[in-house]
């Protein structure tokens, strides 16, 4: 049986990566003061800006992998809206990431989470890995928190 068409929200998820600069920024404002901390922060988000990049530059060529598995893993859904990526840093590798999903499925406004394996950073801000992150996580339903 063919699976019926889903639709995927156009717009684009909110995507934010936190790890090494957050921590950093404690250690950094014991040499710089107050602008240790303004600059860990700065340091997570150029790579999280790097890893939105990469998923914007390949939406395209993934988006339909994406609204499949969205379509087999939540049959009663006629829409969804990817809502956030947030990539975080492994805790025993700082050299890799993991990422929490947070999508919304039509017509029932329901709120799902996910988390993924962890992936190397520096692929997740070069190339179109995040998608297949993003992809994999949908086994793994985690727990929506801060919504």
């Amino acid at each position: 049986m063919p699976l019926k068409q889903l639709q995927m929200d156009a717009e684009f998820p909110e995507v934010s990566y936190v790890g090494r600069g957050t921590s950093a920024g404690p250690m950094l404002m014991g040499a710089m003061g107050p602008m240790g901390i303004a600059v860990g922060i700065a340091i997570d988000e150029g790579i999280g800006s790097d890893i939105e990049r990469a998923l914007s530059d390949s939406l395209v060529q993934n988006q339909a992998t994406i609204v499949k598995s969205v379509a087999v893993n939540f049959p009663k859904a006629e829409r969804f809206a990817l809502r956030k990526i947030e990539f975080k840093s492994d805790a025993n590798d700082d050299d890799l990431a993991y990422a929490i999903t947070t999508l919304i499925l039509y017509p029932s406004e329901t709120f799902k989470c996910f988390s993924s394996e962890s992936s190397p950073l520096n692929a997740l801000k070069s190339s179109d890995i995040g998608w297949k992150v993003v992809n994999n996580s949908f086994a793994s339903e985690v727990a929506c928190e801060d919504l």
